[in-house]
C-alpha cells in the first residue's frame, strides 16, 4: 500500500487580507501531478480542508474540479479525508454516502471512526480508520455510571481521545482478525510534544493535548492540525501544512508525505518538497534603502531576488514612518506587513523618560511645597466619589503603583 498524506489545505486561507486562492490551486495541480507520478494508491488528508466552517464560495470551487479531476485521471486512487477544528463536519460531509461509491470517502462523523475502509492492493489488505476532530460531546464514555445513569457528554480533548482509543483498539483488532494486514489511522489532533507555529488555532491547557501513544496498535497514523513536518510517534506523523500560512514558517519547507505500508514492517516514509507559487520571505533593513534600492549589494540582490515573494519587511530606522506598506508596495507588489518595533520600541522608552522626568519635576515641587502626592490624589477622588470609603480601592491601587514607580531605576 503506497499512499500521500497530507492536511491543513485551509483553502479560502486569507493573510494579511490577501487570498491565496490562486496559490492554493497551483498547490493542488502539484498534489495531484504527485499522485500521478508516484503510482499512489491512496490520499489522504487530515483535517482542516477549509479555513472556514462556512468557507468561501471560491474555495468550495477549488475542491469539488480537484476531486473530480483526480477521479478521472487517477480513477484507482482512494480517497480519505476528515473534518478539522477549522471545518463545519455537517457541510463537509454533506453527500458523504455518494461519495464514497465513487471511492472518496469524507469522515466527519466520531461515531463512525470504528468502522473502517479496507483497500486491498495486490495481496494485502489496508484498513483505514477516520477519526475527525472531537468536538466537545461528540462522544460519550461506554461506560455508565455508578447509579447507572448514562454518563454526560465528554468534553475535553484528552478524555474524548482516551475514548476513541478504546473504541479504536477494538475495531482495529477486529479488523486484523477479518484479515487486514495493515490497519492506518487518519486523525486531526493535538499531540503532545508537537511543535506548532503561528497560524494554527490552538488550544489552550493542557487537557486538550493527546498522548499518541493511545493510538500505537496502528501501522501508521497519518495526524492533521500541526502546520510543521514532523515525527511525533514511532509510526505516528504530521504532514504539516502543504503551504506556509504564517511568516513564522517562511524558512520551514512544505512537502507531501509518501508512505509505503507491508505487512510486518515499519512504516516507509518520504518527504515530497512542495514548490509554492510564491514563497514567504522576511527581509529586514532601513525604509530609505528599500525604497531606493541602494542597499548593499548583498541585501540589495536578495531584495531584488524576493520581489515575486510574499514579503514581511522588517524596518530598523528608529522613526516612525508613515504609511510604509503603501510606498514599498511600487517596488514589492506582494509586500504584505511591515513590522516597524524598532521606532515603536524607541517611541515608548522616549515617552516613558519624559514621564519620568514630568513625575520627578512634581514630586519636587510638592515636597518644597510641603504637600504630600498621596494627599493630593485623594483630595481629588473626594471631588469625584465625595465620601472617602467610596474611593478606598482606587487610592489603595495609587498606592501601589506609586511604590512601584519609585522603586524603578
Amino acid at each position: 500500500m503506497k499512499l500521500l498524506h497530507t492536511a491543513d489545505l485551509h483553502l479560502g486561507k486569507v493573510i494579511h487580507e490577501h487570498s491565496l486562492i490562486e496559490d492554493q490551486r497551483n498547490m493542488l495541480q502539484t498534489l495531484l501531478a504527485a499522485l500521478k507520478d508516484h503510482s499512489f494508491n491512496a490520499l489522504v488528508i487530515a483535517g482542516d480542508v477549509y479555513d472556514r466552517s462556512i468557507p468561501q464560495p471560491d474555495a468550495v470551487k477549488l475542491l469539488g474540479p480537484f476531486l473530480g479531476q483526480l477521479k478521472k485521471e487517477c480513477p484507482a486512487v482512494e480517497v480519505f479525508l476528515i473534518s478539522g477544528n477549522h471545518d463545519s463536519a455537517s457541510r463537509l460531509g454533506f453527500g458523504r454516502e455518494l461519495f464514497a461509491e465513487l471511492g472518496v470517502h469524507v469522515g466527519t462523523e466520531p461515531e463512525d471512526a470504528c468502522k473502517p475502509v479496507v483497500v486491498t492492493v495486490g495481496q494485502e489488505k489496508t484498513a483505514f480508520f477516520m477519526l475527525p476532530f472531537l468536538a466537545a460531546g461528540s462522544l460519550k464514555s461506554v461506560l455508565t455510571s455508578e447509579d447507572g445513569q448514562e454518563p454526560a457528554p465528554l468534553r475535553s480533548q484528552s478524555l474524548l481521545a482516551r475514548e476513541a482509543a478504546a473504541r479504536l483498539e477494538k475495531a482495529r483488532r477486529e479488523a486484523i482478525e477479518n484479515g487486514a494486514d495493515n490497519t492506518a489511522l487518519i486523525a486531526h489532533l493535538f499531540a503532545s510534544g508537537g511543535v506548532s507555529s503561528q497560524s494554527e488555532r490552538t488550544f489552550l491547557g493542557n487537557a486538550e493535548l493527546i498522548d499518541i501513544h493511545l493510538f500505537s496498535g496502528f501501522d501508521y497514523i497519518a495526524m492533521g492540525h500541526l502546520h510543521t513536518f514532523q515525527k511525533v510517534g514511532e509510526k505516528a506523523f504530521y504532514s504539516g501544512s502543504p503551504l506556509a500560512y504564517s511568516f513564522s514558517e517562511a524558512a520551514r519547507g512544505k512537502v507531501f508525505l509518501a508512505v509505503t505500508l507491508e505487512k510486518g514492517k515499519a512504516p516507509r516514509v518520504e518527504p515530497i518538497p512542495v514548490t509554492p507559487l510564491r514563497k514567504m520571505t522576511r527581509l529586514k533593513g532601513d525604509f530609505a534603502s528599500f525604497l531606493r534600492g541602494d542597499m548593499t549589494d548583498e541585501s540589495n540582490a536578495a531584495a531584488q531576488a524576493s520581489a515575486a515573494d510574499y514579503l514581511e519587511i522588517t524596518l530598523t530606522d528608529t522613526a516612525l514612518i508613515e504609511n510604509p506598506l503603501s510606498l514599498l508596495s511600487r517596488r514589492f507588489p506582494y509586500l504584505l506587513r511591515i513590522d516597524q518595533s524598532a521606532a515603536i520600541n524607541t517611541r515608548l522608552r522616549e515617552r516613558t523618560a519624559v514621564l519620568k522626568t514630568a513625575y520627578a519635576a512634581h514630586t519636587h515641587t510638592m515636597e518644597k511645597n510641603g504637600e504630600d502626592i498621596v494627599d493630593d490624589f485623594s483630595a481629588f477622588l473626594g471631588e469625584m466619589y465625595g465620601a472617602k470609603e467610596a474611593y478606598a480601592e482606587e487610592l489603595a491601587l495609587f498606592k501601589d503603583i506609586l511604590l512601584e514607580t519609585e522603586a524603578e531605576p
